[in-house]
């Protein structure tokens, strides 16, 4: 496809709209060629540069169309740009903005008014751990009369040292997290194994991380938090829990003390808790939640009501998992829990928490109501929370269906489900899941064939078993109902059973 269509493909109705008022900023005409241009490719994507050229050029003059191309390029271009400062809400475009208003006193010589807008900026830049924003605006504070301001060279020239030196920490931080997203995705491809540890090690010294790894958790939580996505991909977070631990007890305490840390140090006590009860160390993921808890008294409201609601989640699982299921459902139940500033992600999570924990209690008709509430489409759901929680939405469906006695609307939601097989495609994780729906539509259409051992043994060489340790917890929560079902048990019990062989 032309790139000029390409371009004017990504705009919205009111883009077009806006674009056409834009480019009559400077002069309103009538009949303008490069507006025409514009609508011609908006209203018809397929039209030839032939038929363009005819519409706009009865003469056939190939050079003006080409010109004029050129002329509407730049008008898109000044519309984009102008559009996205428009849109910038970041704290990088108000730091800008502090800046573009002291380079304008500064021109009109109000120069004290001016330093102290740089200085607003300044402290705006270091505060956002912006430091190569924070070393330019050093180096325009240079360019001002020091002498008139009473301002200290000296002194000036060390913070600009100190900026350039984290700056660079920045931009090599940057880099290795590149370079492990960039491992990963070809790992993927390749589909061979990478000693992530080890790669991680050699990254952290080529771009001399470790002091920064030390001395600013910003640092450690940026690299971590691709390394999390990398396990939480494979459903390895076995291997990814010793680096975390390591370089999160690596962090300075002084450092760990300064106000301007607390956010990402809670952020990545969260991660720590959260990776040790994915890999079913329920006691310490308790303690630093504990810890977590009177970090979150230490931050800003608006941190605390964004971190509070996964700290609760996460404290129910652990509670689900040691066997307190009542308590666990007294907390993701407690009245306070719909007063929480919650997204979307979380709480569809909470939802299928509810009527996971309600499932296994057997209350199985709150469990339905609970999983009903939800009140939107698989599709919907995706988007927010991603597949794999639909499959485990569906999965919990079918379990709830078959618990009531609803057997052909459970037979119904397994074909559903194995119909969706663009769930499962390109996958690798999923090949399991449909391997286990198939299993459980077998016990649907006919619950007796769980008591045959020609079935037990059919399950046994289903799957190529993961080592005890490694085995994902939340795959757990639906194996233990297809295990209680072959022998006869209550399955919250079987389940914890699994853990207990695990641990």
């Amino acid at each position: 496809m032309d790139a000029l269509v390409q371009l004017i493909n990504t705009f919205s109705k009111n883009d077009v709209s806006d674009f056409s008022a834009f480019i009559h900023r400077m002069k309103k005409k009538e009949g303008r060629k490069d507006l025409q241009l514009f609508q011609l490719l908006y209203k018809n994507k397929e039209a030839d540069s032939g038929e363009i050229i005819n519409h706009l050029y009865p003469d056939g003059n190939k050079e003006a169309y080409h010109a004029l191309r050129k002329k509407l390029y730049k008008h898109l271009n000044d519309f984009i740009y102008h559009k996205q400062i428009r849109n910038d809400y970041t704290l990088e475009s108000q730091i800008n903005a502090q800046v573009s208003m002291a380079r304008y006193l500064k021109e009109h010589n109000i120069t004290t008014t001016a330093w102290k807008y740089l200085q607003k900026a300044e402290n705006m830049a270091v505060s956002a751990e912006h430091f190569a924003l924070a070393n330019n605006i050093i180096s325009l504070q240079l360019d001002m009369p020091l002498k008139d301001l009473n301002q200290d060279l000296r002194k000036l020239l060390v913070r600009k040292q100190n900026y350039l030196r984290l700056a660079v920490e920045d931009e090599n931080a940057d880099t290795a997290y590149k370079i492990i997203k960039h491992l990963h995705r070809e790992a993927k491809i390749s589909k061979e194994e990478v000693d992530l540890e080890k790669e991680v090690e050699w990254i952290f010294d080529e771009y001399q991380l470790n002091k920064a790894l030390s001395n600013r958790p910003s640092v450690v939580y940026k690299l971590m938090s691709i390394l999390r996505s990398v396990a939480a991909s494979n459903k390895d977070y076995y291997h990814f829990e010793p680096i975390l631990v390591s370089y999160y007890s690596q962090i300075d305490k002084e450092a760990a003390q300064k106000k301007s840390n607390r956010v990402m140090l809670a952020r990545l006590q969260y991660m720590v808790a959260h990776t040790l009860f994915r890999n079913k160390k329920f006691a310490e993921s308790i303690k630093y939640l504990k810890i977590l808890r009177e970090t979150l008294r230490l931050l800003v409201k608006t941190e605390y009501a964004r971190m509070l609601p996964k700290l609760t989640q996460l404290y129910g699982a652990n509670l689900f998992f040691t066997g307190k299921i009542a308590e666990a459902i007294r907390v993701v139940d407690a009245n306070f829990t719909e007063k929480l500033s919650i997204q979307q992600e979380e709480s569809l999570n909470l939802k299928l928490n509810q009527s996971i924990y309600h499932f296994f209690n057997r209350d199985y008709g709150q469990a339905a109501k609970l999983l009903a509430s939800i009140g939107h489409s698989n599709a919907w759901c995706a988007k927010f929370a991603g597949i794999e929680w639909v499959v485990k939405k569906d999965l919990l469906d079918i379990f709830i269906q078959f618990e009531l006695g609803h057997y052909e609307i459970a037979s119904n939601r397994v074909r559903a489900l194995l119909r969706q097989r663009a769930l499962f495609k390109n996958h690798q994780q999923y090949e399991r899941v449909e391997v286990f729906i198939k299993l459980i539509g077998k016990i649907v259409e006919d619950p007796e064939v769980a008591k045959s051992e020609i079935f037990y043994d059919e399950v046994e060489e289903s799957f190529d078993w993961q080592p005890i340790a490694e085995e994902d917890l939340h795959a757990s929560v639906f194996y233990a109902w297809l295990k209680a079902k072959l022998q006869g048990r209550d399955c919250y019990e079987v389940l914890l059973e699994l853990i207990s062989i695990y641990q």
